[in-house]
């Protein structure tokens, strides 16, 4: 039965969890690698700014690659960070554990937030000094997290240490219907005054509440923080995302999909022409 399956799996989880010492940087860099795809823009001759993209608790969907072809076309570079595949974890299990927050929550998985940016930073073929972040729902929620870690200089849950350079290179964040609820570490923790961070947010979102994330932000701002949001009218949560399995909560918007695709691309391209910190 799919209840006793659900213990089951938040059971195995958990020992898991117990039992697992903490990584190092380089130990998460060798588990995420291969599960990192890097989308380059076609005739780079010169190592190019980069986007990394960080998906919703479902994991990688297409949404992503829409968006990474989005940067290349921009002569940006896109590394698609597949956290649920570094963790062998498929539909049902995220459906059942990540998006229940029973599992990988996103104070975890900063963790890989601070690898897939060592690791971008490793590649000639990347400008280190022009990096940009990206997540939806589970996504967003996990960037807002490893914000309020990097400001403390404390380590992501199941971290060793938190790297020195923990967000160098890095001048844009961007939120996609982030979650904003109670397990949110940026609800009691300051995201520093840099990289600025700019949310898009669904009017009619019931499943990631645009009010939380507004309540978020109006505090973060006044600990100095650079947060600028849009609120988008009458759609839903993923509305961007063609493919999204069903879920009478989400309903895909073409016109809302292309209003965000040129948000991504605006962003992108005033985060890149920023002066370098």
């Amino acid at each position: 039965m799919l209840w006793r399956a659900a213990i089951l799996a938040l059971t195995a989880s958990g020992l898991t969890a117990c039992s697992n010492a903490p990584d190092t940087l380089e130990q998460r860099i060798a588990m995420l690698e291969p599960h990192i795809s890097v989308q380059m823009p076609q005739g780079a001759s010169e190592p190019v700014p980069a986007v990394l993209m960080f998906s919703g608790c479902g994991g990688v969907i297409s949404v992503q690659q829409d968006y990474a072809a989005i940067a290349n076309q921009a002569g940006i570079a896109a590394l698609i960070v597949d956290s649920h595949g570094a963790r062998g974890i498929g539909r049902m299990g995220a459906r059942l554990t990540v998006c229940s927050a029973a599992r990988l929550r996103g104070d975890a998985r900063a963790g890989d937030v601070m690898a897939a940016l060592a690791y971008a930073r490793s590649l000639p073929q990347i400008d280190a000094s022009r990096l940009a972040l990206i997540g939806w729902s589970h996504g967003g929620w996990t960037l807002l997290d490893t914000l309020t870690l990097a400001h403390e200089g404390a380590p992501p849950a199941g971290m060793e240490a938190l790297p020195g350079n923990a967000l160098e290179g890095v001048r844009s964040v961007m939120l996609v219907y982030p979650w904003c609820g109670f397990l949110n570490r940026a609800r009691g923790h300051d995201v520093p005054a840099y990289p600025p961070v700019h949310a898009l947010l669904a009017g009619n979102d019931v499943i990631a509440d645009p009010r939380a994330c507004g309540d978020l932000f109006e505090a973060q701002l006044e600990t100095g923080a650079q947060i600028d949001w849009q609120v988008l009218a009458g759609l839903t949560h993923a509305f961007d995302a063609p493919d999204e399995p069903f879920d009478p909560r989400v309903r895909h918007d073409a016109q809302g999909a292309a209003h965000a695709h040129d948000w991504f691309a605006e962003r992108l391209a005033s985060g890149f022409l920023a002066g370098q910190r």
